[in-house]
């Protein structure tokens, strides 16, 4: 018996509810788009305080691959902290940070981590109380 092409349109947008590392469920609407070479799918936080969270896959055949492969970041995405929010400002919890970058719409950058924007200011403070150390600097594609 011959299978029907499902309408993947029918399907989106997805409202979903994930649980991040503080136990906290975080609301994602999922959107796909079609585009000449396959499918994208992005997740972000419905109602964030601040940019909230973001998620991104791409897949040459199927929107649901590329479903599957979000919902897989989102699940990794939130299960770390980063972030202390308790003194003065932000804190690194651990020697590294995971986020993405994003405009403050003013022509300058943020660097959203744990779904909070910081301002260079902050990543400067930061690099301050860490004079004499190494680091490592890594932008990935947020689809891959």
């Amino acid at each position: 018996m011959k299978r029907r092409p499902t309408d993947w349109r029918a399907d989106f947008p997805i409202r979903e509810i994930v649980e991040d590392c503080a136990g906290r469920d975080r609301t994602f609407i999922i959107q796909c788009h079609e585009g000449p070479l396959g499918y994208t799918v992005r997740a972000a936080e419905e109602g964030g305080a601040d940019f909230g969270y973001e998620f991104a896959a791409f897949s040459e055949t199927s929107p649901y691959s590329a479903l599957g492969r979000v919902r897989d970041k989102m699940s990794r995405g939130l299960s770390t902290r980063y972030l202390s929010a308790k003194g003065d400002g932000p804190r690194m919890l651990h020697d590294m940070v995971k986020g993405r970058i994003a405009s403050d719409g003013e022509g300058g950058a943020v660097l959203v981590i744990d779904g909070v924007g910081l301002r260079i200011d902050d990543l400067e403070a930061w690099l301050t109380s860490h004079e004499g150390w190494e680091f490592e600097l890594r932008i990935t594609d947020a689809l891959e």
